[in-house]
């Protein structure tokens, strides 16, 4: 699907992840600064990068969470509603009911109903699939998509034959993926997918000294219950054998080691996730991978790492700035905490290409 617009300005592209948690009572504030940012002179892109909707995705009617859930859907229609650029979704664990075996209705049911609300088709891949699926937002940039989840799911997923013509297996996949890459390699390449490929975070198995001593703090920020030496074992657990939606989980490893090989292999390439409840930018074998899942919660990560270039506890969003030289800048943008800037503060900015 070709989303063009002319090639002969600069194109910036917005990264929010994880926006699922935004109150239905009152104005988001992350949302009021994004709105913020987006000129009508601009040309630009908004896309989300997963758990679209808090706690368990959109439920059939008739289910207790329904109302609430179509009323977060709904407040991301109308912060762009009037938005000149383009808009696109992918899918998170949340989203695909937490990994329930009944997930796959929950998804096909999110993409259907963002597609009314938009008018368009706005999710990437289309529901159910696992990708990749291409879009063009000009002439030198294509986003390739890809539903991470997918990888992760328990219980009925749609098999790869019934999304793409020739796909029938999950080596498919991959061919595909590189087929893609290699006829695009002249372009600004940004691939979108819920899950990270790297972390400095819980996801990547990366703890504090707290955590051992304090390791509910890891679910929740106030349970502040010492259990030394048995506390450790939830961290070593997390970051050895993985939950569902960890990286040392046997799933999430397969599909994370196959991703390194292949995005290895080429220069400049950035990989976009949220996931991590924070902002984090990792440079790693001449790639770029932003991590941008604090639009409505946020968690630690660590402040060191031999490839973390940035990372920070902040609700907000990444920006990226495509110049008509070739250059590519990276900024990140948080929540002013008094309230006087409206378009935030900005945290970080490098020139990343």
């Amino acid at each position: 699907m070709s989303l063009k617009t002319s090639s002969n300005t600069p194109y910036e592209i917005f990264l929010i992840g994880d926006t699922g948690d935004i109150s239905v009572s009152r104005p988001d504030p992350v949302f009021r600064m994004l709105n913020c940012h987006l000129c009508k002179e601009q040309p630009s892109a908004v896309l989300f990068l997963g758990d679209n909707v808090y706690p368990r995705g959109l439920p059939p009617v008739g289910n207790i969470l329904r109302k609430n859930s179509e009323a977060i859907l709904n407040r991301h229609y109308e912060v762009l509603k009037d938005y000149h650029g383009e808009v696109a979704f992918i899918a998170g664990n949340h989203d695909w009911n937490k990994g329930r075996d009944n997930g796959h209705e929950y998804i096909v049911r999110q993409d259907e109903y963002l597609k009314k609300l938009f008018g368009k088709k706005v999710m990437f891949p289309k529901g159910g699939c696992p990708g990749p699926e291409t879009f063009d937002l000009n002439d030198n940039i294509t986003v390739v998509a890809i539903d991470t989840q997918w990888w992760m799911q328990r219980g009925v997923r749609s098999l790869n034959s019934e999304c793409y013509d020739g796909i029938e297996s999950e080596e498919d996949f991959f061919e595909r993926l590189v087929g893609i890459l290699d006829a695009n390699i002249r372009k600004h390449l940004l691939v979108i997918g819920h899950h990270p490929v790297y972390s400095y975070a819980i996801h990547g198995g990366k703890f504090k000294l707290k955590h051992h001593i304090f390791p509910l703090t890891i679910y929740d920020q106030d349970a502040w219950i010492p259990l030394p030496g048995l506390g450790s074992l939830i961290p070593l657990y997390r970051r050895f054998l993985g939950a569902r939606e960890d990286v040392a989980h046997p799933r999430y490893r397969k599909l994370r080691a196959k991703l390194k090989e292949i995005l290895a292999r080429y220069s400049n390439l950035i990989y976009a996730a949220g996931h991590e409840h924070n902002l984090q930018y990792i440079r790693k074998d001449n790639n770029h991978f932003v991590v941008s899942g604090s639009g409505s919660k946020v968690k630690y990560v660590v402040q060191s790492g031999k490839h973390l270039k940035f990372g920070q506890k902040s609700k907000g969003f990444f920006k990226m700035r495509f110049e008509t030289d070739g250059s590519v800048y990276l900024s990140a943008w948080a929540l002013d905490t008094s309230g006087k800037l409206e378009k935030g503060k900005l945290i970080y900015e490098s020139q990343i290409i």
